[in-house]
């Protein structure tokens, strides 16, 4: 996801002279994601704060007017970048955006008794269509996670202020959380044997499109179907590996994590069937056996937390995986 995010940007903070000079208010933002909880690997995120340097998309438009209308007062897609240190949390422009060209800060309107709302998005991408949509694909996580956004609806009606209007954000989409191990007996490990992970499933989603303007995730044609078995490839060679998994789609059914080792073998764990929703956490544990052993401890069932920072999916009942020839 780093080549999606605005790269090479001089970034600044503005203070009150720049709204002077313009006759216009500048807002200024500070951002929290999700739960006070430890440091997560899915995001760029430490605590409830990003990381210095990492890129949110915001939009702003008049609390009475439509999300992508005209007018000064309207703005879309704007980088805003995540200042560190003293100020660590709050958010500044980005100051020179595609192609040079300078990107102005968002403000608030010259008529006071105008209000505003706010919409923000994580991570920012310059190819967020002029509708406010954004194609997603998930297929390929062999990297590492992918794609795991964040969304911001909380401000509305806000009225002009020189206050830190705080943006606060929550995941759109599903996780998928493998913890692998072997069995001691085998003398293995997941870091030296296992070659290849993978999730696949009856109604899995390989991709989707992201609407800035409804948080929300919608069918995409030639990301899967209901009647349609797709499959996500995780990154390998991991005690613990994520993915990004495209939720609301209905229930997925023959569900398997495919677990590749050297030599040229398979290992198979069938969970049960799920529904992924929105900011839900779906965590398997799965112990590799040789001997062609299948065990599903608590019969494949997931074990579903909200989507926080800090939760890493470890104390669970394992799934065992049978070895397939």
């Amino acid at each position: 996801m780093v080549a999606m995010l605005l790269g090479g940007c001089r970034k600044t903070a503005f203070d009150r002279s720049e709204g002077e000079e313009t006759g216009r208010q500048p807002v200024q933002f500070s951002s929290a994601a999700g739960a006070d909880k430890e440091e997560s690997v899915a995001t760029k995120v430490t605590g409830n704060s990003f990381d210095e340097g990492e890129v949110i998309g915001i939009y702003a438009y008049p609390s009475a007017g439509t999300m992508f209308g005209t007018g000064e007062d309207t703005r879309q897609n704007v980088p805003y970048s995540v200042l560190g240190g003293a100020k660590k949390g709050q958010l500044t422009v980005a100051s020179e955006g595609e192609n040079g060209v300078e990107v102005k800060p968002i403000y608030f309107p010259t008529d006071k008794s105008k209000w505003l709302n706010f919409r923000g998005y994580y991570p920012y991408s310059k190819d967020m269509s002029a509708n406010g949509v954004l194609a997603v694909n998930v297929a390929d996580q062999s990297a590492g996670q992918d794609w795991a956004i964040l969304y911001s609806n909380n401000q509305n009606n806000v009225a002009t202020t020189a206050e830190f209007i705080r943006l606060e954000f929550e995941y759109v989409m599903a996780q998928v959380v493998i913890n692998l191990k072997y069995d001691p007996a085998t003398g293995e490990t997941v870091e030296r044997s296992v070659t290849g992970v993978a999730l696949e499933g009856m109604g899995l989603r390989t991709a989707c499109a992201f609407s800035v303007e409804t948080g929300t995730v919608s069918e995409v044609a030639g990301g899967g179907a209901a009647d349609a078995r797709g499959r996500i490839v995780l990154k390998p060679g991991m005690a613990t590996t994520r993915a990004t998994v495209v939720p609301g789609m209905g229930l997925t059914s023959g569900l398997e994590i495919l677990v590749a080792t050297r030599g040229g073998r398979t290992y198979v764990a069938k969970p049960k069937d799920v529904t992924f929703l929105p900011g839900r956490q779906y965590i398997y544990n799965v112990t590799l056996k040789g001997g062609g052993e299948v065990e599903i401890v608590g019969d494949g069932q997931a074990t579903v937390l909200p989507w926080e920072m800090g939760n890493d999916g470890d104390a669970l009942p394992p799934i065992v995986g049978e070895q397939e020839n």
